[in-house]
């Protein structure tokens, strides 16, 4: 999983078409295990300075879902507040991206898909886009959240992800 992470890095990375505006999005996601797992996030993404570092991250993302999620006690709302470091190589067609963060979620969830036993969790996503307008792109994205070993048992969540962004 960690070499495939770092490929796809790599692939993103590769081109240094960066966009230098604001971005802000929504996404609507459904977990890959479980069809009664549902979010929606908003989200703003500020582009950093440029750096030959192909390490260096090319967006700061700040965001916030709305969760629907079975649970033991039928508690089904959970919301979350997110940072995300993203890398994005824009192409004229559209982006390749990939993100790393941490989510802080208002309670955790227990149910028999799913086991994030502690309210901090780390991120991780892949995706592509296309451009559908100038500064309107629409994108899938496969992500993942964990708490890495922090709490057991640890699960974790896949989500699949439909993301509209807006370039500023």
């Amino acid at each position: 999983m960690a070499r495939a992470f770092l490929m796809a890095m790599a692939l993103v990375i590769a081109g240094h078409g960066l966009a230098a505006e604001p971005q802000v999005g929504v996404v609507f996601g459904r977990a890959t295990e479980s069809q009664e797992t549902d979010i929606v996030r908003l989200f703003y993404r500020h582009p950093l300075p440029p750096s030959e570092r192909w390490w260096m991250p090319t967006h700061a993302q700040l965001g916030a879902s709305v969760w629907r999620v079975p649970d033991i006690r039928r508690t089904t709302r959970r919301f979350d507040l997110n940072a995300t470091a993203v890398w994005r190589a824009e192409r004229p067609w559209g982006y390749f991206e990939g993100g790393f963060g941490g989510y802080l979620l208002s309670k955790t969830i227990n149910n028999t898909e799913n086991r994030l036993p502690s309210s901090f969790q780390f991120g991780s996503h892949l995706g592509v886009g296309f451009l559908l307008e100038k500064n309107h792109t629409l994108g899938l994205a496969l992500q993942h959240l964990s708490n890495a070993g922090i709490k057991q048992p640890n699960g974790g969540i896949d989500l699949v992800l439909l993301q509209y962004v807006f370039v500023n």
